[in-house]
C-alpha cells in the first residue's frame, strides 16, 4: 500500500522527501508530512507540522485555540507535539488490490482523490487556525485594556472563544 500512496503523491506532482517523521512535501506554500505507519499500510496520515507556538505566557490561549480547532473542524484535527500545535488528517484505507485494463482501482478508494481531500481540509484547518489564532489574541488584549484586574481572564477568553456559536 505505501508504494500506492507514494505513487499517487507523485502523480498528483507532489516531491517527497524521506525524512524521519515521514515523506516531506509542500502544498501552497505549507510543508506537510505524509507519516507513513508501518504497522498499519492501511492508515493514511497526513500532517501540518508545527503550526503556532505554545509559548509561555500564551500557553492559555494556544489551548483554546486547540479546543477550538477539534471541537470545530471536521476531519482535521490539532495535538501538541513538544512545544507546537501540529495539524493531522488520519483515516483508514480500503486497499486497492484489483484495477481494470484501464489500470483503474475497481471497487476501491481513489488515492488521488482521497490525498487532495486531505491536503485541502489541512489548508482550510490552517487558515482557520491562523483566524481563531487572531479572534483569541484580540479578545485577550479587549479584555486586559478594559480592566486592569486580570484574575479571571484566562478563564473569560476561554469561555467567549468556545462557546461563540459560529461553528464553521
Amino acid at each position: 500500500m505505501k508504494e500506492n500512496i507514494l505513487e499517487a503523491f507523485r502523480n498528483l506532482g507532489f516531491k517527497l522527501e524521506e525524512e524521519e517523521m515521514g515523506y516531506c512535501f509542500t502544498y501552497e506554500g505549507l510543508n506537510l508530512i505524509y507519516v507513513y505507519n508501518e504497522d498499519d499500510e492501511e492508515f493514511l496520515n497526513i500532517a501540518l507540522p508545527g503550526i503556532m507556538p505554545v509559548e509561555g505566557g500564551k500557553a492559555s490561549q494556544t489551548f483554546v485555540l486547540q479546543e477550538k480547532l477539534n471541537s470545530t473542524l471536521k476531519y482535521v484535527k490539532a495535538h501538541m507535539l513538544g512545544d507546537r500545535i501540529w495539524l493531522f488528517y488520519e483515516r483508514a484505507l480500503i486497499g486497492q488490490r484489483e484495477k481494470n485494463a484501464e489500470g483503474q482501482p475497481v471497487g476501491e478508494e481513489d488515492l488521488e482523490a482521497v490525498i487532495s481531500h486531505m491536503i485541502i481540509h489541512l489548508e482550510g484547518g490552517y487558515r482557520f487556525a491562523c483566524k481563531a489564532m487572531a479572534e483569541i489574541e484580540k479578545t485577550v488584549a479587549d479584555l486586559y485594556s478594559g480592566d486592569d484586574s486580570a484574575d479571571d481572564t484566562e478563564e473569560t477568553v476561554a469561555e467567549e472563544i468556545t462557546d461563540d456559536g459560529d461553528n464553521e
